[in-house]
Formats: structure tokens, C-alpha cells, sequence
């Protein structure tokens, strides 16, 4: 009698712990897939943010893309969990640059040596900022081939 409800108590405490093993499993399943699809969207995002500051750069006054940036400060703080590598680093020192570049406008002090050489940097974050996105979703930058 003793082994039957040992042998009882045994099979409860089997599909006890199987059914806690397959909750757990999926509640960590569940986790990623939640997490991957706020990854993509937050990629998708991030570039096309860095895309838009990066025309806005090369085309509008720097006003225009401090604005620019800042409209887009509370997504980036948002995201910033779901954001790839070394990007929020890149896209803090894309605005902190671009803000030092909007008050230097006003200041006669600083060279056009100067003023280039914190052109190219902040280009080469807003650069460097997408290829942690392409990096990240493991796909290549187009790139467009002319005929001579």
C-alpha cells in the first residue's frame, strides 16, 4: 500500500514539476519573442532617425537638426534597452556634437578648421550609428554602382 501512494505521490510530483519546466519555458519563450519584435521596430526606428538627422546635416541649418534630434529624445530613452550596440552611445554624441556646433555659430573664436573637424565627426557617428542598426539586423548597406 505504501508504494502505491508513494508511487502516486511520484507521478503528481513528475507532472507538477513538467508543467512548471513547460510555463517557465514559455514564459521565456513568450520574453524573446516580445524582445525581438521591439528590436526590429526600435532598428527600424533608429534608422530612419538617423537617416532623417543625417539629410537634415547635410541639408538644413544646424538648428533645424538640434530640432530635429530633440524631437525624437523621449523615443530614444524609450528604446534605448532595445537599441543595437554602441548606437544610443553614437546618437548621444551626434546631439551633444550638434549642440556644441549650434552654439559655436554664435562664436567668432572658432576656426573653420575647427568647425570641419566637428562637421566630420558628427558625420562619422551618424555613419558609424547606422552600421551598428545593419550590423545588428545582420544585413548589408546598399550600395549603388555607377557605369564609366
Amino acid at each position: 500500500m505504501w508504494e502505491t501512494l508513494l508511487g502516486g505521490f511520484l507521478a503528481i510530483l513528475g507532472g507538477w514539476g513538467a508543467i512548471w519546466y513547460q510555463l517557465r519555458n514559455t514564459r521565456k519563450n513568450r520574453m524573446d519573442e516580445v524582445t525581438a519584435e521591439r528590436k526590429v521596430t526600435a532598428n527600424a526606428q533608429a534608422y530612419a532617425y538617423m537617416k532623417h538627422i543625417q539629410s537634415s546635416f547635410i541639408q538644413q541649418d544646424i538648428k533645424t537638426t538640434l530640432n530635429a534630434i530633440l524631437s525624437h529624445e523621449q523615443w530614444f530613452f524609450d528604446n534605448r534597452l532595445f537599441l543595437p550596440g554602441q548606437f544610443p552611445e553614437k546618437w548621444l554624441s551626434v546631439r551633444n556634437d550638434i549642440s556644441t556646433l549650434s552654439r559655436w555659430e554664435n562664436t567668432p573664436s572658432k576656426t573653420p578648421e575647427q568647425l570641419e573637424e566637428m562637421d566630420k565627426r558628427i558625420e562619422k557617428n551618424i555613419s558609424e550609428a547606422i552600421d551598428e542598426i545593419y550590423k545588428d539586423m545582420d544585413i548589408k548597406r546598399i550600395e549603388l554602382s555607377s557605369k564609366q
